[in-house]
């Protein structure tokens, strides 16, 4: 267990980050309705104003990432060890970090939104508008929103894995690529103290939304009352095994957790495709993956110019605008559990284990709750509209056999959702407001449990007097477009280093040299750059 000393703190950050979302949080708690009208602003601005922008950048990003695969970089390894975890474990975690259990509540419910808004000018509530619905929805959680933190990774990774960067501090590694001092100063305190805001606010989000579908399950289950008190109940169970999580570390904590979550998931899913609708469930995903690949660059930059019901700003801009706002978490989080990892490996695993994963989970679940709604069983589209989204997906459980058996796997499932990307968030954040990290990479044990407990105090206040979540959901938006920005520029730095690392090295080089230790005659050798960390590690190969 590392033990942070009061030196080592980045105090300054801790505490105007703590300030500002003390303000921020009051201000939600006291002013409901004038706290909705700027989230609406702040909305119109991130997903309308500079839909078509967002749309653009998260689509080359998956040119990137085909760039990648095929290209001779991809053989470039994240350090010169073997891996440190099975590939399911990574995996596993990579996919739960990244998602969370707002993955819950978008897989069961997403599809009865874009039946009642469809796209393309399709009439709300045809039987086209259903066809398209679990399509759109795999759309919002697949190939593009995984390229999304694959590759704005990869200049974290490779800062610190090739080029030396000895700190997990994004703010260091975007220093390290700004070369006017006063510009990467300011530049890199901006990024200390707006970093824990981004992260705090969406894991209050996070939080906020999934303890209530935990609460509204157990509540069924046991046949009780969903109250307060049942809601903040699920929050302290939270809050516990978020900070036992952290307090073992990734290694020994979030591994774990992050696997037999896959395995509880998985588990979920089987249960409905064998004992729901099993048959509507194939025909309906078989629809759906035909839709989607036939019409993937459609989905991807269509803007609705025409008809301007503005369905692409309001939700595909606002999913991967959304998605943006974890790239700081999950770019420090992808770089710490990579190491041994070629950037080829890294794309494969997270854009295709997370893009399968998905897909398979909301083809299951979205054409189960569509044909429970189709069948008259349970109102679900109406029961979103009226705010009772939690209670649509536990009846919806309920009218499968052996109801109390679904429903604790369901439980199970979500509060491991929530555990993993809440603790991904804890570590990433940690990383940040410590000035140096242990050996291993890791921030102190007593930070990080600090930053359980902030994490966990803030959503408990928000449900308790039923403050406006959703609208903050909107409001931190406001982060997506600085975040563009930068993560553009931090990959175009990046393309220049791999250049002039390795462009001048055929494939066949660039694999001997990054060989795994298994094969010492192929291993490089490291020689620092003799001025600045701003400058490369030349690298030489036995072969060269």
């Amino acid at each position: 267990m590392t033990i942070i000393k009061n030196s080592n703190l980045d105090r300054v950050a801790i505490l105007v980050s703590l300030l500002i979302v003390g303000v921020v949080s009051a201000y939600f708690l006291t002013n409901p309705e004038a706290a909705i009208h700027i989230a609406g602003q702040i909305f119109t601005l991130a997903s309308e104003s500079f839909g078509v922008p967002i749309l653009w950048y998260a689509f080359g990003l998956v040119i990137i990432a085909a760039y990648f695969i095929f290209s001779k970089y991809g053989h470039i390894r994240m350090g010169d060890e073997k891996p440190e975890f099975s590939t399911f474990s990574y995996i596993a975690m990579m996919a739960l970090a990244g998602v969370g259990s707002g993955t819950v509540y978008w897989a069961f419910l997403e599809w009865s939104y874009y039946i009642k808004t469809p796209p393309f000018a399709i009439s709300a509530g045809s039987v086209e508008s259903a066809e398209w619905a679990v399509t759109y929805s795999m759309h919002h959680w697949g190939i593009t929103a995984w390229c999304i933190y694959a590759i704005t990774a990869i200049p974290v990774m490779y800062s610190y894995y090739i080029r030396k960067q000895r700190s997990l501090k994004l703010s260091d590694i975007v220093i390290s690529m700004i070369k006017n001092p006063v510009v990467a100063k300011v530049v890199g305190r901006t990024i200390d103290i707006v970093y824990p805001i981004a992260v705090v606010f969406s894991l209050i989000i996070v939080l906020a939304l999934g303890a209530p579908i935990i609460s509204a399950a157990v509540a069924l289950l046991f046949g009780i009352q969903d109250t307060l008190t049942l809601k903040l109940s699920m929050i302290f169970i939270v809050a516990v095994l978020l900070i036992s999580s952290s307090f073992l570390g990734i290694e020994k904590g979030m591994q774990k957790i992050s696997s037999y979550g896959a395995y509880f998931v998985a588990g979920l899913a089987a249960y409905i495709f064998f004992f729901g609708p099993t048959q509507f469930i194939l025909e309906n995903t078989s629809s759906s993956l035909a839709i989607w690949g036939q019409n993937f660059i459609k989905m991807s930059l269509y803007a609705d110019a025409i008809n301007q019901a503005k369905f692409p700003q309001s939700w595909t801009a606002y999913f991967w605008a959304y998605w943006m706002i974890f790239i700081p978490l999950m770019c420090i989080f992808v770089t710490k559990v990579s190491k041994g990892r070629t950037i080829r490996e890294v794309i494969i695993c997270m854009v295709g284990g997370g893009t399968a994963g998905i897909a398979l989970l909301f083809s299951v679940v979205g054409s189960f709750m569509m044909k429970t709604q189709l069948d008259g069983k349970v109102e679900i589209g109406k029961m979103v509209s009226d705010g009772q989204a939690s209670l649509a997906i536990v009846n919806a459980l309920g009218t499968l056999p052996l109801s109390s058996v679904i429903l604790s796997i369901f439980i199970i499932s979500t509060f491991l959702l929530l555990i993993t990307t809440m603790d991904g968030s804890v570590f990433t954040v940690a990383c940040n407001t410590q000035k140096k990290l242990d050996d291993n990479a890791n921030p102190s044990t007593l930070l990080k449990i600090f930053w359980c407990l902030i994490i966990v105090a803030i959503p408990a206040v928000f449900i308790s007097v039923n403050a406006p979540v959703s609208s903050m959901q909107s409001a931190i938006l406001i982060f997506a477009i600085p975040l563009l920005i930068l993560t553009a520029f931090m990959l175009y730095k990046v393309f220049g280093y791999m250049k002039e690392d390795y462009g001048h090295l055929t494939s066949l080089e660039i694999q001997a040299m990054h060989a795994l230790p298994s094969h010492p005659a192929n291993q490089p050798v490291f020689v620092e750059s003799e001025t600045s960390v701003n400058n490369p590690l030349k690298v030489k190969s036995s072969h060269s």
